[in-house]
């Protein structure tokens, strides 16, 4: 053999000896970051379902619940509340009464026409006779004699049983 042809064939094997220790030094290296690789990987999978499930919990449970898809009204649901619960009777201070007519899940039903059933010594001003869509009406009495007296509540034609008390002194 020549000397020419050892000389090149030790360089190849320098060369690929090299080779072989790039490739060692960089599977050693990599291998060492990359046992770590399975727990990151388990890691953001559990971030993501996790993420999804309540991404999902939330978007099921909580969409479209707040419509009031029931047109119905439940008069043991309804209710109506005065303020001031006392005024004098000189037919300018007010007592503002408001009706909430509401449906069986507890939501405001709207359009429904709010009657009050009064003495001839109340003066009803209706504010809002139609429920709004919240199911509320808005109505201002004064009076010009003293006395208590309960309004009762009609909804379409049907009474609720609970009454508006009404003090005018």
């Amino acid at each position: 053999m020549s000397m020419k042809k050892i000389e090149s064939n030790s360089i190849q094997a320098v060369s690929i000896i090299r080779q072989f220790d790039k490739f060692f030094y960089l599977l050693y290296y990599h291998y060492a970051a990359m046992k770590y690789l399975p727990i990151f990987l388990i890691f953001i999978l559990v971030l993501i379902g996790v993420f999804a499930f309540f991404g999902l919990y939330e978007a099921r449970f909580f969409t479209g619940n707040a419509t009031a898809t029931q047109k119905d009204f439940s008069s043991d649901n309804s209710y109506v509340f005065i303020s001031p619960l006392r005024a004098q009777a000189n037919n300018q201070e007010q007592i503002r009464t408001t009706v909430f007519v509401l449906n069986n899940q507890g939501l405001g039903v709207e359009g429904r026409q709010i009657l009050l059933e009064n003495s001839p010594h109340l003066t009803v001003s209706i504010i809002q006779g139609t429920t709004d869509p919240y199911g509320k009406a808005v109505f201002d009495i004064v009076s010009n004699q003293a006395g208590e007296y309960y309004l009762e509540i009609t909804v379409d034609g049907k009474k609720i049983p609970q009454r508006a008390h009404l003090t005018f002194y």
